[in-house]
């Protein structure tokens, strides 16, 4: 082969080089944000067997890897997401006694609670939840109250949201004091007093008999503001 060929058979090679897509931009790197979310395994507890007991709990608190996750009631369900691994499910004060499971991604496991008799008189002392792994029937059961009102737990209801308090405490005193007060044309009570407003332009009047009125119109923004109406007498007649 002359030199040429191996010029262009060179460059030929170079040329591929520099086209070919490099191994690096082809495989995203290890724990590289792919922009969907992390996989995890839908885990199901239903709780079908309240103890009897006197003076004990019939509420278990569920615990994932002994942090209490949620509070569940008799006959409820509910649903949780939980990484891929391996945890255990107890109950919060019977950590000793759960339940190890290893769960996969993107499936879903069925746990019942229930209370347990331990070794003894049946006291609270040795009674606690055990957690087992549902039958179908049992599935059946848990699936039919899944989004019932009052019995799936999975959705925590919502406060309330209460709207900010914006109105203006205004404090009226007076003297001389047990004056009427005004506002807006309208009685609010007897000085001293403290009156919640809206804010804006008010007109504040202040009467007793024997003295002239006294009036304001004052814009009132959020907080408190104090007036103090000092009240002059009727000129003689």
């Amino acid at each position: 082969m002359c030199k040429t060929d191996f010029k262009l058979v060179g460059l030929a090679v170079l040329v591929g080089m520099l086209l070919a897509p490099s191994a690096k931009a082809q495989a995203p790197t290890a724990g590289a944000n792919t922009g969907s979310p992390p996989a995890t395994a839908k885990v199901i507890f239903y709780y079908n067997m309240p103890i009897n007991g006197q003076g004990c709990l019939d509420q278990v608190g569920i615990q994932i890897d002994n942090v209490t996750q949620h509070e569940i009631a008799k006959f409820h369900v509910w649903r949780t997401d939980v990484a891929p691994g391996l945890h255990v499910f107890s109950d919060d004060s019977h950590r000793d006694k759960g339940l190890t499971a290893t769960l996969a991604a993107g499936q879903t496991y069925y746990f019942g609670i229930r209370w347990w008799k331990g070794f003894g008189f049946p006291t609270c002392g040795n009674m606690y939840t055990k957690f087992d792994v549902l039958k179908p029937k049992d599935i059946a059961k848990a699936d039919g109250l899944i989004g019932k009102p009052g019995v799936d737990e999975t959705a925590v209801a919502q406060a309330p949201q209460v709207a900010a308090n914006t109105n203006v405490k205004l404090s009226i005193d007076s003297t001389p004091g047990a004056a009427d007060i005004e506002v807006d044309g309208n009685f609010m009570g007897n000085t001293p007093s403290a009156i919640e407003l809206p804010p804006g332009q008010h007109t504040i009047i202040v009467t007793k008999n024997g003295y002239q009125s006294w009036q304001r119109k004052i814009m009132l923004a959020p907080g408190e503001i104090r007036l103090s109406a000092e009240l002059e007498q009727d000129p003689p007649k």
